[in-house]
């Protein structure tokens, strides 16, 4: 546990088996309530982390009145529901992510099902799909999650009497992710949406039709006009500068398209074979994808996905299917 400034303390509750290994959570005490900023996984270890930096500072579950999740991943939301009990505290999430819950924890297999056939037409191979520790695993494991208490919109203000935390929303990471500005003190609480070292994943969702990194970017575009002293992210540590992060991730981006046209500048080819030509995790020293992980692959897939979407929209790649397989080629090839 660390005090930020007076009254806003940073949580770090681990993630089983995760390069990332923590995520930020954030207690801000009000005068007569506390606010808790995302919860963290669900597990027996996270639990009893969290209730142990607590004590540390001499805040109990029930001081707790209201948890606002950024996001409805698996390590911001998952511990929600076991916390809403403890604390009695209302949920807070944003009404986009609420909508995502259902379909992909009321029938986990026909979500896999669906989500498999998909990677299969844009070329993941079956014995990778099929593998036992494949990207499915954590979906499969995943805690029981209950709705949402409140539904929040773009706009929203939130107040405990000592901080008036105004909803930020910024769609990209996930439809539905929202980023905490205090105005007063000029702290903007990022979520996974700006990171100090990693970019965070934007990926297209099995049989969408979105244009999650067109959205990523306006997002980034968004915050960056925002009069931010300091930015605590969930992931990684606290920082400064803004504005220049924002800078280095949308160049990271256009960096990743031109990798993925020069990937396909002889020939076509499917979002498997094109992840395969790019360098992932290039602010971390670079990971080739052979050496990825079967869940971290089919991330970097749906990523590439991502950004083959926004440049098919713009006009710069065309895709077409072959055997049932889907194939992506330059627009004046």
């Amino acid at each position: 546990m660390t005090e930020i400034l007076a009254g806003i303390h940073q949580l770090q509750i681990p993630i089983p088996n995760n390069p990332l290994d923590s995520t930020n959570i954030y207690l801000l005490q009000g005068d007569n309530e506390h606010l808790l900023i995302d919860a963290g996984w669900s597990s027996e270890e996270a639990l009893q982390s969290l209730r142990e930096q607590l004590d540390e500072i001499d805040v109990k579950f029930m001081d707790i009145s209201q948890i606002i999740v950024t996001h409805a991943h698996f390590d911001h939301y998952g511990l929600a529901s076991r916390l809403r009990h403890l604390c009695q505290a209302k949920v807070a999430l944003h009404h986009i992510d609420k909508e995502l819950l259902a379909p992909m924890f009321s029938d986990t297999s026909e979500f896999i099902r669906q989500a498999q056939r998909w990677f299969h037409v844009h070329g993941i191979p079956e014995e990778e799909l099929r593998a036992p520790r494949s990207a499915f695993t954590g979906i499969r494991s995943a805690p029981a999650l209950i709705p949402p208490d409140i539904n929040l919109l773009g706009g929203h203000t939130i107040s405990n009497g000592a901080f008036n935390l105004q909803v930020v929303w910024t769609p990209g990471h996930s439809p539905g992710h929202i980023c905490l500005y205090e105005p007063s003190q000029k702290i903007l609480f990022s979520g996974d949406h700006v990171l100090p070292i990693i970019t965070p994943n934007v990926s297209l969702q099995p049989n969408s039709n979105d244009n999650p990194l067109a959205d990523f970017i306006n997002s980034l575009d968004l915050v960056k006009q925002l009069d931010v002293d300091l930015v605590l992210p969930a992931h990684e540590h606290l920082f400064t500068d803004l504005r220049a992060r924002v800078d280095e991730i949308i160049q990271h981006h256009e960096l990743r398209n031109a990798e993925i046209l020069d990937a396909i500048n002889t020939e076509p080819k499917t979002a498997y074979q094109i992840s395969a030509r790019i360098t992932w995790m290039p602010e971390l020293g670079g990971i080739s994808f052979q050496d990825l992980a079967p869940g971290d692959r089919r991330m970097a897939v749906s990523e590439t996905l991502a950004h083959l979407a926004a440049m098919r929209i713009d006009g710069k790649v065309v895709e077409f299917r072959q055997d049932d397989i889907i194939y992506y080629r330059h627009t004046a090839k």
